[in-house]
Protein backbone atom coordinates (compact mmCIF):
# COMPACT_ATOMS: atom_id res chain seq x y z
CA UNK A 1 0.00 0.00 0.00
CA UNK A 2 2.79 2.00 0.75
CA UNK A 3 4.67 1.85 -2.39
CA UNK A 4 0.94 2.39 -3.97
CA UNK A 5 0.75 6.05 -2.34
CA UNK A 6 4.28 6.98 -3.57
CA UNK A 7 3.58 6.16 -7.10
CA UNK A 8 1.02 8.18 -6.79
CA UNK A 9 2.43 10.87 -5.69
CA UNK A 10 4.83 10.96 -8.17
CA UNK A 11 2.09 10.93 -10.89
CA UNK A 12 0.84 13.72 -9.29
CA UNK A 13 3.43 15.89 -8.86
CA UNK A 14 4.84 15.00 -12.38
CA UNK A 15 1.57 16.54 -13.90
CA UNK A 16 1.57 19.43 -11.61
CA UNK A 17 5.58 19.78 -12.67
CA UNK A 18 3.97 19.14 -15.87
CA UNK A 19 1.65 21.62 -15.99
CA UNK A 20 3.74 24.30 -14.46
CA UNK A 21 6.05 24.26 -17.07
CA UNK A 22 3.61 24.23 -19.85
CA UNK A 23 1.85 27.32 -18.27
CA UNK A 24 5.21 29.19 -17.64
CA UNK A 25 6.14 28.84 -21.05
CA UNK A 26 2.64 29.62 -22.50
CA UNK A 27 3.30 33.11 -20.51
CA UNK A 28 6.91 33.44 -21.80
CA UNK A 29 5.44 33.22 -25.12
CA UNK A 30 2.59 35.18 -24.72
CA UNK A 31 4.98 37.99 -23.30
CA UNK A 32 7.39 37.54 -26.21
CA UNK A 33 4.18 37.88 -28.84
CA UNK A 34 1.98 40.21 -26.69
CA UNK A 35 1.48 42.93 -29.43
CA UNK A 36 0.66 40.48 -32.45
CA UNK A 37 -1.33 38.27 -30.54
CA UNK A 38 -3.50 41.49 -28.97
CA UNK A 39 -4.08 42.52 -32.67
CA UNK A 40 -4.98 38.94 -33.78
CA UNK A 41 -7.84 38.69 -30.51
CA UNK A 42 -8.59 42.45 -31.46
CA UNK A 43 -9.59 41.46 -35.20
CA UNK A 44 -11.48 38.38 -34.07
CA UNK A 45 -13.13 40.20 -31.39
CA UNK A 46 -15.08 42.50 -34.33
CA UNK A 47 -16.53 39.64 -36.23
CA UNK A 48 -18.15 38.07 -32.50
CA UNK A 49 -22.17 38.94 -31.84
CA UNK A 50 -22.50 42.16 -29.73
CA UNK A 51 -23.63 40.79 -26.54
CA UNK A 52 -20.24 38.18 -26.43
CA UNK A 53 -17.82 41.14 -27.25
CA UNK A 54 -18.95 43.10 -24.68
CA UNK A 55 -18.42 40.41 -22.12
CA UNK A 56 -15.09 39.96 -23.42
CA UNK A 57 -14.55 43.56 -23.30
CA UNK A 58 -15.13 43.85 -19.61
CA UNK A 59 -13.28 40.77 -18.82
CA UNK A 60 -10.36 41.87 -20.29
CA UNK A 61 -10.80 45.17 -18.76
CA UNK A 62 -10.73 43.13 -15.11
CA UNK A 63 -8.36 40.79 -16.31
CA UNK A 64 -5.54 43.09 -18.41
CA UNK A 65 -6.73 46.96 -18.29
CA UNK A 66 -4.40 48.29 -20.38
CA UNK A 67 -5.35 45.96 -23.31
CA UNK A 68 -6.27 48.44 -25.55
CA UNK A 69 -3.47 50.75 -25.96
CA UNK A 70 -1.21 47.51 -26.11
CA UNK A 71 -3.16 46.62 -28.87
CA UNK A 72 -1.99 49.69 -30.65
CA UNK A 73 -5.32 51.87 -29.83
CA UNK A 74 -4.45 54.67 -28.82
CA UNK A 75 -7.25 58.31 -28.13
CA UNK A 76 -6.48 59.47 -31.74
CA UNK A 77 -7.31 56.22 -33.42
CA UNK A 78 -11.23 56.65 -31.87
CA UNK A 79 -13.86 59.51 -31.83
CA UNK A 80 -15.67 60.74 -29.12
CA UNK A 81 -18.92 58.67 -29.49
CA UNK A 82 -16.52 55.60 -29.10
CA UNK A 83 -15.27 56.53 -26.09
CA UNK A 84 -18.37 57.89 -25.21
CA UNK A 85 -20.34 54.14 -25.76
CA UNK A 86 -17.06 52.18 -23.90
CA UNK A 87 -17.65 54.31 -20.59
CA UNK A 88 -21.28 53.38 -20.49
CA UNK A 89 -20.65 49.65 -21.37
CA UNK A 90 -18.08 49.72 -18.91
CA UNK A 91 -18.36 48.17 -15.67
CA UNK A 92 -18.41 50.23 -12.86
CA UNK A 93 -16.07 53.34 -14.82
CA UNK A 94 -13.65 55.32 -12.79
CA UNK A 95 -14.18 58.79 -11.83
CA UNK A 96 -10.72 60.94 -11.87
CA UNK A 97 -9.86 64.14 -10.45
CA UNK A 98 -6.85 65.95 -11.29
CA UNK A 99 -6.16 69.75 -9.91
CA UNK A 100 -5.80 72.03 -7.18
CA UNK A 101 -6.76 71.79 -3.67
CA UNK A 102 -6.53 74.91 -1.03
CA UNK A 103 -7.42 75.14 2.51
CA UNK A 104 -10.25 77.26 2.12
CA UNK A 105 -10.22 80.07 4.72
CA UNK A 106 -13.72 81.25 5.39
CA UNK A 107 -13.82 84.98 7.22
CA UNK A 108 -17.36 86.76 7.78
CA UNK A 109 -19.49 88.89 8.08
CA UNK A 110 -17.76 91.79 6.27
CA UNK A 111 -19.37 94.96 6.38
CA UNK A 112 -17.02 97.43 4.54
CA UNK A 113 -17.11 97.59 0.71
CA UNK A 114 -13.65 98.67 0.52
CA UNK A 115 -10.98 97.88 2.25
CA UNK A 116 -9.16 100.70 4.92
CA UNK A 117 -6.09 100.91 6.94
CA UNK A 118 -8.35 100.33 10.18
CA UNK A 119 -9.08 97.16 12.59
CA UNK A 120 -12.43 95.70 12.17
CA UNK A 121 -13.94 94.03 15.31
CA UNK A 122 -16.83 92.51 13.24
CA UNK A 123 -16.17 89.11 12.40
CA UNK A 124 -18.09 86.48 13.46
CA UNK A 125 -15.61 83.33 13.64
CA UNK A 126 -13.14 81.95 10.88
CA UNK A 127 -13.75 78.68 9.34
CA UNK A 128 -11.83 76.65 7.44
CA UNK A 129 -11.99 73.70 5.38
CA UNK A 130 -10.56 71.52 1.98
CA UNK A 131 -11.24 73.64 -1.10
CA UNK A 132 -10.58 74.19 -4.12
CA UNK A 133 -12.61 73.34 -7.14
CA UNK A 134 -10.79 69.30 -7.41
CA UNK A 135 -12.20 68.98 -4.09
CA UNK A 136 -15.54 70.52 -4.38
CA UNK A 137 -16.19 68.50 -7.86
CA UNK A 138 -15.09 65.24 -6.08
CA UNK A 139 -17.70 65.79 -2.84
CA UNK A 140 -20.93 66.27 -5.03
CA UNK A 141 -19.71 63.08 -6.89
CA UNK A 142 -19.85 61.64 -3.62
CA UNK A 143 -22.78 63.20 -2.09
CA UNK A 144 -25.26 63.46 -4.86
CA UNK A 145 -24.08 59.96 -6.91
CA UNK A 146 -22.91 58.07 -4.22
CA UNK A 147 -19.43 57.86 -6.45
CA UNK A 148 -15.82 58.14 -4.83
CA UNK A 149 -12.99 59.20 -7.07
CA UNK A 150 -9.42 59.22 -7.42
CA UNK A 151 -7.34 62.12 -6.86
CA UNK A 152 -4.51 63.66 -8.16
CA UNK A 153 -2.90 66.88 -6.99
CA UNK A 154 -0.08 68.66 -5.13
CA UNK A 155 0.71 69.59 -1.59
CA UNK A 156 3.11 71.31 0.22
CA UNK A 157 5.48 70.44 3.72
CA UNK A 158 5.84 74.02 5.00
CA UNK A 159 3.79 75.72 7.61
CA UNK A 160 0.91 74.20 10.06
CA UNK A 161 -1.09 75.22 7.70
CA UNK A 162 -0.16 72.15 5.30
CA UNK A 163 -0.40 70.14 8.13
CA UNK A 164 -4.05 71.23 8.49
CA UNK A 165 -5.04 70.81 4.88
CA UNK A 166 -3.49 67.16 5.03
CA UNK A 167 -5.74 66.96 7.93
CA UNK A 168 -9.13 67.55 6.33
CA UNK A 169 -8.12 65.45 3.25
CA UNK A 170 -7.47 62.28 4.88
CA UNK A 171 -11.01 62.74 6.01
CA UNK A 172 -12.89 63.53 2.88
CA UNK A 173 -15.02 60.20 2.56
CA UNK A 174 -15.19 60.78 -1.75
CA UNK A 175 -11.72 60.39 -1.67
CA UNK A 176 -11.07 56.28 -2.58
CA UNK A 177 -7.32 56.98 -3.26
CA UNK A 178 -4.66 60.36 -3.41
CA UNK A 179 -1.68 60.52 -5.11
CA UNK A 180 -0.15 63.86 -4.32
CA UNK A 181 2.98 65.57 -5.46
CA UNK A 182 4.87 67.09 -2.41
CA UNK A 183 6.77 69.91 -1.91
CA UNK A 184 9.30 70.20 0.87
CA UNK A 185 10.14 74.22 -0.28
CA UNK A 186 6.53 75.57 -0.10
CA UNK A 187 3.36 75.43 1.72
CA UNK A 188 -0.17 73.90 0.43
CA UNK A 189 -2.25 76.62 -1.39
CA UNK A 190 -4.66 78.80 0.52
CA UNK A 191 -7.64 80.67 -0.49
CA UNK A 192 -8.99 83.42 1.91
CA UNK A 193 -12.74 84.10 1.19
CA UNK A 194 -14.17 87.65 2.70
CA UNK A 195 -17.86 86.57 2.47
CA UNK A 196 -20.28 89.50 2.78
CA UNK A 197 -22.56 89.73 5.50
CA UNK A 198 -25.62 89.68 3.37
CA UNK A 199 -23.72 86.58 1.48
CA UNK A 200 -23.80 88.83 -2.16
CA UNK A 201 -20.53 88.42 -2.89
CA UNK A 202 -16.91 87.39 -1.52
CA UNK A 203 -13.58 88.87 -2.51
CA UNK A 204 -11.17 85.83 -2.88
CA UNK A 205 -7.32 85.63 -2.29
CA UNK A 206 -5.64 82.67 -3.23
CA UNK A 207 -1.70 81.25 -2.49
CA UNK A 208 -1.60 78.59 -5.17
CA UNK A 209 1.64 77.81 -3.02
CA UNK A 210 3.10 73.98 -4.22
CA UNK A 211 0.48 73.92 -6.96
CA UNK A 212 2.37 76.37 -9.21
CA UNK A 213 4.96 73.50 -9.32
CA UNK A 214 2.27 70.74 -10.06
CA UNK A 215 3.36 69.02 -13.41
CA UNK A 216 2.63 65.77 -15.10
CA UNK A 217 5.91 63.83 -15.21
CA UNK A 218 5.46 62.26 -11.52
CA UNK A 219 2.01 61.03 -12.05
CA UNK A 220 1.82 60.48 -15.51
CA UNK A 221 2.64 56.52 -15.44
CA UNK A 222 0.30 56.24 -11.97
CA UNK A 223 -2.52 57.63 -14.32
CA UNK A 224 -2.00 55.53 -17.16
CA UNK A 225 -2.26 52.12 -14.92
CA UNK A 226 -5.51 53.47 -13.11
CA UNK A 227 -6.77 55.20 -16.13
CA UNK A 228 -6.81 52.24 -18.18
CA UNK A 229 -10.27 50.85 -17.72
CA UNK A 230 -12.15 53.84 -18.60
CA UNK A 231 -13.82 56.44 -16.80
CA UNK A 232 -13.88 60.52 -16.73
CA UNK A 233 -11.24 62.69 -16.07
CA UNK A 234 -12.15 66.00 -15.09
CA UNK A 235 -9.15 68.72 -15.29
CA UNK A 236 -10.14 71.57 -12.92
CA UNK A 237 -7.90 74.80 -11.56
CA UNK A 238 -5.68 74.84 -14.85
CA UNK A 239 -4.42 77.82 -14.96
CA UNK A 240 -3.10 78.18 -11.25
CA UNK A 241 -1.26 74.74 -12.07
CA UNK A 242 2.05 73.87 -14.38
CA UNK A 243 -0.29 71.12 -16.02
CA UNK A 244 0.03 73.22 -19.56
CA UNK A 245 3.63 71.81 -19.79
CA UNK A 246 3.92 68.90 -22.07
CA UNK A 247 0.12 68.59 -21.55
CA UNK A 248 -0.94 66.89 -25.19
CA UNK A 249 1.99 64.51 -24.80
CA UNK A 250 0.50 63.41 -21.31
CA UNK A 251 -2.91 63.11 -22.95
CA UNK A 252 -2.35 61.26 -25.75
CA UNK A 253 -0.82 58.99 -23.30
CA UNK A 254 -3.50 58.29 -21.40
CA UNK A 255 -6.51 55.58 -22.42
CA UNK A 256 -8.26 55.59 -25.44
CA UNK A 257 -11.76 54.84 -23.40
CA UNK A 258 -11.52 57.47 -21.09
CA UNK A 259 -13.35 60.81 -21.42
CA UNK A 260 -11.31 63.79 -20.60
CA UNK A 261 -12.96 66.94 -19.55
CA UNK A 262 -11.38 70.57 -18.62
CA UNK A 263 -12.52 73.62 -16.43
CA UNK A 264 -9.88 75.98 -15.97
CA UNK A 265 -12.01 78.33 -13.98
CA UNK A 266 -11.24 82.20 -13.97
CA UNK A 267 -8.10 83.76 -15.48
CA UNK A 268 -6.11 86.53 -16.38
CA UNK A 269 -5.35 86.18 -20.17
CA UNK A 270 -2.20 88.57 -20.05
CA UNK A 271 -0.58 86.08 -17.34
CA UNK A 272 -1.38 82.79 -19.07
CA UNK A 273 -0.63 82.99 -22.43
CA UNK A 274 1.91 80.09 -22.36
CA UNK A 275 -0.62 78.04 -20.73
CA UNK A 276 -3.50 79.30 -22.99
CA UNK A 277 -1.51 78.47 -26.25
CA UNK A 278 -0.97 74.44 -24.90
CA UNK A 279 -4.84 74.11 -24.27
CA UNK A 280 -5.79 75.58 -27.54
CA UNK A 281 -3.78 73.20 -28.75
CA UNK A 282 -4.92 69.80 -26.76
CA UNK A 283 -8.42 70.97 -28.71
CA UNK A 284 -7.37 71.07 -32.05
CA UNK A 285 -5.69 67.80 -31.51
CA UNK A 286 -9.03 66.50 -30.03
CA UNK A 287 -7.33 65.42 -27.09
CA UNK A 288 -9.87 66.90 -24.82
CA UNK A 289 -13.15 65.61 -24.90
CA UNK A 290 -15.34 68.46 -23.10
CA UNK A 291 -15.15 71.72 -21.84
CA UNK A 292 -16.90 73.43 -19.42
CA UNK A 293 -16.70 77.34 -18.68
CA UNK A 294 -18.77 80.34 -18.53
CA UNK A 295 -19.26 82.91 -20.97
CA UNK A 296 -16.65 85.25 -19.37
CA UNK A 297 -13.88 82.30 -19.00
CA UNK A 298 -14.78 81.41 -22.39
CA UNK A 299 -13.98 84.80 -23.74
CA UNK A 300 -10.60 85.42 -22.03
CA UNK A 301 -9.77 82.17 -23.72
CA UNK A 302 -10.83 83.10 -27.01
CA UNK A 303 -9.27 86.19 -26.82
CA UNK A 304 -5.72 84.77 -26.25
CA UNK A 305 -6.29 83.26 -29.76
CA UNK A 306 -7.31 86.02 -31.54
CA UNK A 307 -10.92 85.62 -31.80
CA UNK A 308 -12.53 88.74 -30.00
CA UNK A 309 -16.01 89.06 -28.91
CA UNK A 310 -17.94 92.08 -29.48
CA UNK A 311 -19.20 93.64 -26.64
CA UNK A 312 -22.69 94.52 -28.38
CA UNK A 313 -23.33 91.32 -29.62
CA UNK A 314 -25.74 88.58 -27.51
CA UNK A 315 -24.41 85.92 -26.20
CA UNK A 316 -25.97 83.74 -28.74
CA UNK A 317 -24.02 85.86 -31.53
CA UNK A 318 -20.68 85.58 -29.47
CA UNK A 319 -21.14 82.00 -29.37
CA UNK A 320 -21.77 81.24 -32.92
CA UNK A 321 -18.64 83.42 -33.80
CA UNK A 322 -16.34 81.20 -31.29
CA UNK A 323 -17.95 78.20 -32.39
CA UNK A 324 -17.22 79.13 -36.59
CA UNK A 325 -13.70 80.18 -35.05
CA UNK A 326 -12.94 76.49 -35.43
CA UNK A 327 -10.29 76.82 -32.30
CA UNK A 328 -13.13 74.91 -29.65
CA UNK A 329 -12.63 71.33 -28.60
CA UNK A 330 -15.79 68.67 -30.17
CA UNK A 331 -17.87 69.62 -27.29
CA UNK A 332 -18.27 72.61 -25.26
CA UNK A 333 -20.63 73.20 -22.41
CA UNK A 334 -21.13 77.07 -21.37
CA UNK A 335 -23.00 77.43 -18.23
CA UNK A 336 -25.55 80.70 -19.23
CA UNK A 337 -28.56 82.33 -17.43
CA UNK A 338 -29.53 81.56 -13.55
CA UNK A 339 -32.53 82.63 -12.19
CA UNK A 340 -34.97 81.72 -10.10
CA UNK A 341 -36.96 81.73 -13.34
CA UNK A 342 -35.25 79.36 -15.34
CA UNK A 343 -31.44 77.88 -15.46
CA UNK A 344 -29.73 77.74 -19.15
CA UNK A 345 -26.45 76.09 -20.59
CA UNK A 346 -25.00 76.30 -24.45
CA UNK A 347 -23.21 73.87 -26.08
CA UNK A 348 -21.07 74.27 -29.12
CA UNK A 349 -20.77 70.41 -30.66
CA UNK A 350 -18.36 70.19 -34.12
CA UNK A 351 -18.31 74.00 -34.25
CA UNK A 352 -22.02 74.65 -34.28
CA UNK A 353 -23.98 76.00 -31.63
CA UNK A 354 -27.10 73.67 -30.71
CA UNK A 355 -30.37 75.21 -29.26
CA UNK A 356 -30.01 76.24 -25.32
CA UNK A 357 -31.21 73.95 -22.62
CA UNK A 358 -32.96 75.35 -20.38
CA UNK A 359 -34.85 73.85 -17.29
CA UNK A 360 -37.63 75.65 -15.11
CA UNK A 361 -37.88 76.31 -12.24
CA UNK A 362 -34.31 77.58 -11.99
CA UNK A 363 -31.70 78.05 -9.03
CA UNK A 364 -32.92 79.89 -6.10
CA UNK A 365 -31.47 83.57 -5.21
CA UNK A 366 -27.81 82.93 -5.03
CA UNK A 367 -25.72 82.49 -1.59
CA UNK A 368 -22.65 82.99 -2.71
CA UNK A 369 -20.93 79.59 -1.38
CA UNK A 370 -17.46 78.46 -2.25
CA UNK A 371 -17.91 75.86 -4.96
CA UNK A 372 -21.45 75.68 -5.40
CA UNK A 373 -21.36 75.41 -9.65
CA UNK A 374 -19.51 72.55 -9.40
CA UNK A 375 -22.70 70.15 -8.41
CA UNK A 376 -23.59 71.22 -12.54
CA UNK A 377 -19.69 69.86 -13.13
CA UNK A 378 -20.30 66.68 -11.01
CA UNK A 379 -23.40 65.98 -12.47
CA UNK A 380 -22.04 66.19 -16.31
CA UNK A 381 -19.96 63.56 -15.21
CA UNK A 382 -21.83 61.55 -13.58
CA UNK A 383 -24.78 61.59 -16.79
CA UNK A 384 -21.68 60.80 -19.21
CA UNK A 385 -21.79 57.33 -18.37
CA UNK A 386 -25.09 56.86 -17.88
CA UNK A 387 -27.53 56.74 -21.10
CA UNK A 388 -27.97 54.03 -24.20
CA UNK A 389 -25.19 53.44 -26.21
CA UNK A 390 -25.42 54.19 -30.03
CA UNK A 391 -27.49 57.69 -29.71
CA UNK A 392 -26.75 60.38 -31.57
CA UNK A 393 -23.92 62.59 -30.22
CA UNK A 394 -25.65 65.60 -30.21
CA UNK A 395 -28.93 63.72 -28.37
CA UNK A 396 -26.43 62.52 -26.29
CA UNK A 397 -23.99 65.57 -24.67
CA UNK A 398 -28.40 67.71 -24.43
CA UNK A 399 -29.59 64.99 -22.56
CA UNK A 400 -26.29 64.47 -20.20
CA UNK A 401 -26.52 68.82 -19.89
CA UNK A 402 -30.22 68.94 -18.96
CA UNK A 403 -30.16 66.17 -16.10
CA UNK A 404 -27.11 68.10 -15.17
CA UNK A 405 -29.09 71.71 -14.74
CA UNK A 406 -31.53 69.53 -13.15
CA UNK A 407 -29.16 67.80 -10.75
CA UNK A 408 -27.51 71.08 -10.23
CA UNK A 409 -31.24 73.04 -9.10
CA UNK A 410 -31.75 70.46 -6.93
CA UNK A 411 -28.62 70.15 -4.86
CA UNK A 412 -29.00 74.34 -4.38
CA UNK A 413 -32.69 74.06 -3.57
CA UNK A 414 -32.00 70.97 -0.69
CA UNK A 415 -29.30 70.50 1.62
CA UNK A 416 -27.12 70.38 -1.47
CA UNK A 417 -24.38 73.19 -0.44
CA UNK A 418 -21.05 71.84 1.14
CA UNK A 419 -21.80 70.35 4.18
CA UNK A 420 -19.98 71.04 7.19
CA UNK A 421 -18.68 74.90 7.49
CA UNK A 422 -19.64 75.12 3.43
CA UNK A 423 -23.64 74.70 4.43
CA UNK A 424 -23.82 77.19 7.42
Amino acid sequence: MTQFWNFLNKIILSDVSLKLTAFIIAAVLVRLFREPLLSLARNLLKRLPEAAESLLRRSADQLYPSWRSRAGLSRRDTTLEWRLDAVRKAWRPGFFILGGVYLDLMVQPISVKRLDNYEYSTLDQIRYDCGGSACYVGHYLHQNFDHRSYLYSRLGEQTALSDELRGKLSEEKWIRRAHYQNDAHAQSGVSLHLLQADSSYRTTFTHKGALGGFNWEPLLSKMVKKTSRGGVLHISGYFRTGLHRELCHALENLSPNLLVCVDHGRFLPEDHQGAANALLEAFNRRLIDLYICTLPELCRLMATADVEADAQATPEETLQKFAASGKLPRVTIVRGHAAAEATSAHIVLDNELLPAVSVTPGLPPARDVPGRNNAFNAAVMHYLTEGLTGAPIAESISVVVRQALESWIRTARGTGLMTNWRAK
